[in-house]
Parts: C-alpha cells; sequence; structure tokens
C-alpha cells in the first residue's frame, strides 16, 4: 500500500510493505514481518508485532506498543 494524504477514519492493519503519509482516525497494527513508514497522525494507539519495522515520523495520539519488532524515529 502506497499512500499520500489519505484519510483512514478508524483502526487499520498493514499487512503488506508500506509508506503511509495522513491521519489514521483509530489504532493502528503493523503486522509480523511488515514494514512500514508513518507520517502524519495517527489517533490511537500503534501495535508493532514480533519482527516488523516502524519508521516513525508520525505523531501518535495513544500508545505505542512494541510486541517484539523494531520502532525507529524519524523527522
Amino acid at each position: 500500500m502506497r499512500a499520500k494524504r489519505a484519510v483512514i477514519g478508524g483502526d487499520h492493519m498493514f499487512t503488506s510493505d508500506a509508506d503511509f503519509d495522513g491521519m489514521i482516525g483509530g489504532d493502528v497494527i503493523v503486522a509480523k514481518g511488515v514494514a512500514v513508514t508513518l507520517h502524519g497522525l495517527v489517533n490511537g494507539d500503534l501495535l508493532v508485532r514480533s519482527g516488523a519495522t516502524v519508521r516513525l515520523g508520525a505523531m501518535v495520539g495513544g500508545q505505542v506498543i512494541n510486541q517484539g519488532g523494531t520502532v525507529l524515529t524519524i523527522a
């Protein structure tokens, strides 16, 4: 999935590698083995499953919950 300035109104699960720039209105789950770059805003929690990689340049309104993945903060 590749999206620019997208809006997702509720929860979302990334099941394949993606670059996302926009707003997600709910919680985000990044599945095992998936690499995601996030820019913009996540209103809920960000859950990073084992083996997932998140390059985080987004504001997260809830908690970042890392269950064995990798979270890298980017500008």
